[in-house]
């Protein structure tokens, strides 16, 4: 059914399936792919003569656009991005990754107080936001700057402080919460990808900002427990369509950001929507965003008894690698928040039960813990901080992850 087309013949809305050449032999980023613009087609003169292309998958809107016809507003305005453009944002993502090596310039117990403070204000300003998102219906984007921009400067001053807190004092997840989370786990892979600061800011504002349209979706819907219908699905879907409507009656909104918003369920086979991308067609922070979306939504749902450990949740994001995230990606952001990740509760070899205090780069399976009950589960009168890399303490280690509350430990007491 493939029909051989020279380059000087295509047109836009064609699906070219094969090339001249071995794909490896281009710098093409997708085995298949729509012609989306003349752009496309210049980029493809430069390696071959003529491509193999699929009639059975001709995209008639994508043809119509290009000969003038009406676009749906909202696709004229944010379009999924052309192969050339692909390629050039591709080159400066790239660039972006490892620019910085960060250190912590306050350690974990120095940085306790001023994150603390910082999520608790981010908290009171986003039931705020979310109050008035749900009146004027439209983003004011100095506002969440304001909420987000504490988080991202905690996390670089010490990438372990906030997220320990975090984990702890999650006990009854709401929506904007939710957001506030993914705020944090984006600045800490954005760290940990060594991105410019400026960058991470951008990538926590736009994380934050991915379910606001869930404001116009009915509560019932978003807290049913179970499969829904075809019908649900698809008004649940239509939360991005919410989203991308509310940032687009806000100013000063980077395009990034629109990037974030509108396609962190796309997915790197192509399942994911609205539009469908696939691989690096997806921006690069829309995929981190899916990575941290989905984490937290493992680890935080809005019913607490169902919310996993953080090792399975890493397991299931790296099993779902490649087909649903980029591995590089899951595997960064594993390393940002070890396997056993800040403030998850933890037993040891020795049977006592401990709460975990901050990360050990490179030795992940090895932080520094709290000790707060003893082999008999009983509550140590003094707690005990143990860094479990040092040489004095190699024959502890820790044998499991255990679930919240368990023993009737309450976390949040030892960090407030």
């Amino acid at each position: 059914m493939l029909r051989d087309v020279e380059i000087s013949r295509l047109a836009v809305g064609m699906y070219v399936a094969e090339l001249d050449r071995p794909w490896l032999e281009t710098p093409f980023p997708l085995q298949g792919f729509y012609v989306r613009d003349v752009d496309d087609i210049a980029w493809l003169a430069k390696y071959c003569q003529f491509v193999r292309v699929d009639p059975r998958r001709f995209d008639f809107k994508l043809g119509n656009a290009a000969e003038g016809e009406a676009e749906n507003p909202e696709n004229s305005r944010f379009p999924p991005p052309s192969l050339a453009a692909r390629r050039k944002r591709e080159q400066r993502e790239q660039r972006m990754i490892d620019t910085v090596a960060y250190a912590d310039t306050a350690t974990t117990e120095q940085e306790f107080t001023a994150a603390s403070g910082a999520l608790s204000d981010s908290r009171e300003r986003f039931d705020l936001i979310w109050r008035d998102l749900a009146a004027r219906r439209r983003v004011a984007m100095e506002e969440i700057a304001h909420a987000v921009d504490p988080l991202v400067e905690s996390v670089l001053r010490n990438k372990d402080a906030l997220v320990t807190l975090l984990r702890v004092q999650r006990v009854d997840p709401s929506l904007h919460d939710h957001c506030i989370a993914l705020a944090i786990w984006a600045g800490l892979l954005g760290r940990q990808l060594g991105l410019p600061p400026e960058q991470i800011r951008t990538l926590a504002l736009g994380c934050s900002l991915v379910d606001i349209g869930q404001i116009r979706i009915a509560p019932e819907l978003l807290e049913r427990d179970g499969p829904l219908t075809p019908e649900e699905d698809a008004e649940l879907r239509s939360h991005i369509g919410h989203s991308v409507e509310m940032l687009a009656g806000s100013e000063d909104v980077p395009a990034a950001i629109h990037d974030i918003v509108r396609w962190h369920h796309e997915r790197m086979d192509g399942s994911g929507y609205p539009d469908g991308l696939q691989g690096t067609a997806i921006p690069m922070f829309a995929r981190i965003a899916g990575v941290v979306d989905t984490y937290d939504s493992l680890v935080g749902p809005r019913r607490v008894s169902e919310a996993r450990s953080s090792f399975e949740s890493l397991v299931e994001l790296q099993e779902s690698a490649p087909l649903k995230f980029q591995p590089e990606l899951v595997e960064r952001f594993a390393r940002a928040i070890g396997l056993f990740p800040n403030g998850c509760l933890v037993e040891l070899n020795t049977g006592e039960v401990a709460v975990v205090y901050s990360q050990n780069t490179g030795k992940r399976l090895r932080p520094r813990v709290m000790v707060i009950l003893g082999p008999d589960k009983r509550r140590l009168d003094k707690l005990v901080i143990v860094d479990l890399s040092a040489a004095d303490a190699d024959e502890l280690r820790i044998t499991r992850e255990l679930p919240i509350g368990e023993y009737g430990v309450d976390t949040r007491e030892y960090f407030l």
